[in-house]
């Protein structure tokens, strides 16, 4: 399947997560129109004038309108539908992908470009749920505070489990053994980076009262270290590791130092934070190797990626959520 966009900008954003699905991003122009396509991706309100600007190079339809991402405004897909469904030129579809291999398509049950959608889908192993154009954007609105409720809660029983000397990681463990449970909700994909911040900006602190830190390594995506405060790190040196080939866009972060590599990361380090894993399989690396790189090794990690009795018998203290072995005292 073709479908045109409005700017490369659109085909480098989400070109790859779609070509997994068999779906091809061309940009829309003169020469692309005539090689042809199946219709559009609209990935935000703006694209939408795409429509109207090649309705006469087009010709007659009908043409598959897919509407994609999460900067779509709500209700705005089920506005086109509204807009193009006596015309019969546009088959408007919103689109939204999960995690391992699932797909939310919402249109029509029956129109044509919905029935040849699904069959691409199944064909790449992705399972599609087909409903209404509007119950799309709402489960797309409500899944982000949903993560946000059952983070919130694995915070919480952190704490308890801190304050009862017992393990998070064995009790949350223990509860995933319930199917309607799971074992995947323990570290859920998150938009909102608040409650993991202020845990590391709290035992950061408090490591720094009782250590003396002067090479901070931070290890985890850039966007959650643009959410996190600075000021207390101003005084000491910072490396920071996201895994990602991109420069970090904060300006907060002027003066901090961009590896490309774990290892220059934390080459000479006091204290690793770990906020995530990065795209690397941090969990894999060998704790000798870890720590010989480092000048003292201090390790808070919001991520658990350690066992905690392995990671104690390599590390000179180590934090992790729901894991309280008194390191600071």
């Amino acid at each position: 399947m073709r479908l045109w966009v409005i700017s490369k900008e659109v085909v480098a954003r989400f070109g790859k997560e779609l070509g997994a699905c068999g779906i091809e991003l061309v940009v829309c122009s003169i020469d692309a129109i005539q090689e042809g396509a199946n219709g559009f991706l609209l990935t935000k309100e703006s694209d939408g004038k795409l429509l109207q600007e090649r309705m006469q190079q087009l010709g007659t339809g009908p043409w598959l309108t897919l509407v994609y991402g999460s900067h779509v405004p709500y209700d705005w897909a089920n506005t086109l539908h509204t807009q193009y469904e006596h015309t019969g030129e546009h088959e408007v579809i919103r689109m939204a992908l999960f995690t391992h291999d699932r797909a939310l398509l919402g249109g029509e049950p029956n129109g044509s470009w919905m029935r040849y959608l699904c069959k691409q889908l199944a064909r790449y192993s992705l399972v599609t749920m087909v409903c209404g154009i509007r119950e799309v954007d709402e489960a797309l609105r409500q899944l982000p505070r949903y993560l946000a409720w059952k983070e919130q809660f694995y915070i919480e029983l952190g704490a308890s489990c801190d304050e009862k000397g017992i393990s998070l990681l064995q009790v949350s463990r223990a509860l995933g053994m319930d199917k309607r449970v799971g074992q995947g909700w323990l570290y859920p994909s998150r938009e909102d980076d608040s409650l993991i911040v202020r845990w590391l900006e709290k035992e950061c602190r408090l490591v720094l009262q009782k250590a003396n830190i002067q090479r901070i390594a931070l290890w985890g995506e850039d966007s959650l270290w643009e959410h996190m405060p600075s000021d207390w790190l101003a005084e000491k040196e910072v490396a920071v590791y996201t895994g990602e080939d991109k420069p970090i866009p904060n300006k907060r972060m002027t003066g901090w130092t961009l590896c490309d590599s774990w290892q220059d990361a934390v080459k000479d380090a006091d204290l690793l934070v770990i906020g995530n894993t990065a795209g690397t399989a941090i969990a894999e690396l060998p704790l000798p190797e870890l720590v010989y790189g480092m000048r003292q090794s201090y390790v808070i990690d919001a991520a658990a990626c350690f066992p905690v009795q392995e990671a104690q018998s390599y590390f000179q203290a180590y934090r992790a959520i729901g894991e309280n072995t008194n390191v600071w005292e």
